[in-house]
């Protein structure tokens, strides 16, 4: 019985492609490993702010990854590799009625090890989320996985990490403002 219990385990871990990670999925384990990476490099920048991650944006992450494609196809900017980037600039996208500063990045081999993610995570603190800072020094920020099918339906489908922060605009009288980006 033991022996038929584990085949079965076996087959659905392998239909499923994903192993048995102690409860968390690897995409949830992923999106943690940048967290981590995230908070280690706000800790230990001197232009020190807060990240506050925003899960309920994660909506909109397709659509977000959807329109940065487009800027990456005209020739704006990049799909950024996690461990060989060294500077990050935000390319703004928006989506309905909100803008958001967007980084994308492929997906490491190892991409659940927070180390897979330091250089990016530097990066993004150092030269890019510092930018979406409203109310004193709050960045509201979201950290989504999306697959993407190959534009002609015929390539392989890629995993991208998509990091992006809310740009909150001021109002007149309003006390919610962004630094200007560069």
């Amino acid at each position: 019985m033991a022996e038929l219990l584990f085949y079965c385990k076996f087959s659905a871990t392998a239909l499923t492609g994903c192993w048995p990670s102690g409860g968390s999925s690897s995409s949830e384990q992923t999106k943690n490993a940048v967290k981590t990476a995230l908070k280690a490099a706000v800790e230990q920048n001197e232009d020190s702010y807060n990240l506050v991650e925003n899960k309920a944006l994660g909506v909109k992450a397709r659509a977000i990854l959807e329109a940065y494609l487009k800027e990456v196809e005209a020739g704006y900017t990049d799909v950024f590799e996690p461990q060989n980037v060294t500077h990050i600039w935000p390319t703004d996208v928006t989506v309905g009625d909100d803008g958001f500063g967007t980084a994308v990045f492929s997906m490491p081999e190892n991409a659940v090890d927070p180390q897979a993610w330091k250089r990016a995570a530097n990066a993004l603190v150092a030269n890019f989320l510092y930018y979406y800072q409203y109310n004193g020094n709050t960045v509201e920020y979201c950290v989504e996985i999306v697959k993407q099918e190959a534009a002609d339906g015929q390539g392989e489908a890629a995993d991208y990490m998509v990091i992006f922060a809310k740009k909150h605009d001021g109002e007149e009288g309003g006390e919610i403002w962004t630094l200007p980006a560069l």
